[in-house]
């Protein structure tokens, strides 16, 4: 047995989640979270993982230079349709980027699409008549055929508002407020106005269900004037009642065949499975992220099981008053749950995948967690250093709570141990007890 130790000074780094604390660091499990879990609870084959590339930074850390790109300007008179050619589409947006619903918004999906022609503005396409709202999609079809055309696929308007070079807002990298209050005058880069700007937008398209999630719906574009400025991104993406109609929800035609593709929506996966990952591989991710590049010293991982049953030992040894070890209890792990020290892959939610690794160098122990992009690309979501702690580090899981995972390096001792949580804005934050 173990004597219980002075916890450790911690040094975090909640590179994507804000301040560490346990006030509003996530919710309980909803029940349709926990019936999903019922098929698919840890255990199972490994999963192999070849990283590739360097971390990216996690959007709350990239430079406003890098994210603050002016639109394209005023849009100037054109004509009253556009012509879209055929092109690959990068649909969606990057996991961790910020307002992303990983259940409605894919991960990079690359999509050729054909050329198409798509109203400039919203129906009905007319600058001397305000856009048509309260109307359902069934009528917005219908209104559009009798135009002449028809109601656009969803991917056809991401297409036509991130432009040629693709941009995450219609005409630039950043929103510019003032398309809210004047859209007419913001164009994307194909010259499209009002993309994103102050209205929703039907689509023909549905939003694929999610079993205890989400049924299925019609898929709206864009946002309203009010709406968060990460709303208006291109890839934003809402599931409506098809029925529906509303002051905030205009649509726009087009014409020409329409496109075919889809965006699938995610299923449920396996909470948790064993990430076959080297130390060398975690050394390689660790040294492209900056705040960690001077972890120093060669990365290791600890032993499973010694490592495992010394963090337990530590839980269940406490110091007499006389200083001397004295076994307190023979507690272990909750039911369902199980303890490793060997990297995890966790799906907290349809659309996300998080690599949760545990380690140490030299006095240093460290646990970190990385949003898995598509092509084994990897982005920084957040990180805990115990400085001078060498560990172990023992992770805690069970297959039924999806969105949260434990940690110790002596379990159930206050100060050492903690959670690694799956927040409600989709943000995962590693805390302290």
């Amino acid at each position: 047995m173990v004597p219980t130790r002075t916890p450790a000074f911690v040094l975090s780094l909640m590179v994507a989640a804000g301040v560490a604390g346990g006030a509003g660091c996530g919710r309980t499990d909803q029940p349709q979270q926990q019936q999903a879990g019922e098929r698919r609870a840890d255990g199972g084959a490994p999963v192999a993982l070849a990283p590739r590339g360097k971390v990216l930074e996690a959007a709350e850390n990239e430079s406003p230079a890098a994210s603050a790109t002016p639109r394209a300007g005023a849009a100037a008179a054109g004509p009253a349709r556009i012509e879209i050619p055929a092109g690959k589409l990068v649909a969606g947006s990057t996991p961790g980027d910020k307002g992303r619903d990983p259940a409605l918004e894919p991960a990079l999906l690359e999509v050729e699409l054909g050329g198409f022609t798509i109203d400039r503005a919203l129906y009905p396409n007319d600058p001397a008549q305000p856009p048509l709202t309260g109307v359902t999609r069934a009528r917005a079809s219908e209104l559009c055929q009798q135009a002449g055309g028809r109601l656009c696929t969803e991917l056809e308007w991401e297409r036509a508002c991130k432009g040629p070079e693709g941009t995450p807002y219609a005409g630039g990298a950043a929103w510019d407020p003032a398309c809210a209050k004047a859209p007419a005058s913001c164009a994307s880069g194909f010259g499209v106005v009002g993309m994103g700007a102050a209205l929703r937008e039907w689509t023909a398209s549905d939003v694929a269900p999610i079993e205890n999630l989400q049924p299925k719906a019609a898929a709206v574009r864009g946002a309203t004037a009010s709406a968060s400025g990460v709303d208006h991104r291109c890839a934003h993406r809402a599931a409506v009642d098809p029925g529906a109609s509303g002051d905030d929800i205009g649509f726009r035609c087009c014409h020409g065949a329409p496109n075919a593709a889809s965006i699938p929506s995610p299923q449920w996966q396996q909470t948790f499975r064993r990430a076959e990952i080297g130390p060398q591989q975690v050394a390689e991710l660790l040294a492209s992220v900056p705040q960690l590049r001077d972890l120093g010293g060669e990365i290791s991982f600890f032993k499973e099981p010694d490592d495992v049953n010394l963090v337990l030992g530590r839980g269940r040894t406490r110091l007499s008053p006389g200083g001397t070890p004295a076994v307190q209890s023979e507690g272990g792990p909750p039911p369902n749950t199980t303890l490793t020290t060997a990297p995890l892959l966790w799906n907290p939610v349809p659309g996300e995948e998080v690599l949760v690794v545990t380690g140490k160098s030299d006095d240093d122990a460290f646990i970190v967690a990385f949003l898995r992009l598509p092509g084994e690309r990897y982005r920084i979501a957040s990180s805990l250093l115990l400085k001078g702690d060498p560990g172990p580090i023992a992770l805690g899981f069970n297959g039924y709570v999806r969105r949260r995972l434990s940690w110790a390096t002596c379990w159930d001792c206050r100060g050492e141990a903690g959670n690694v949580t799956y927040r409600d804005d989709n943000r995962v934050v590693i805390t302290q007890k």
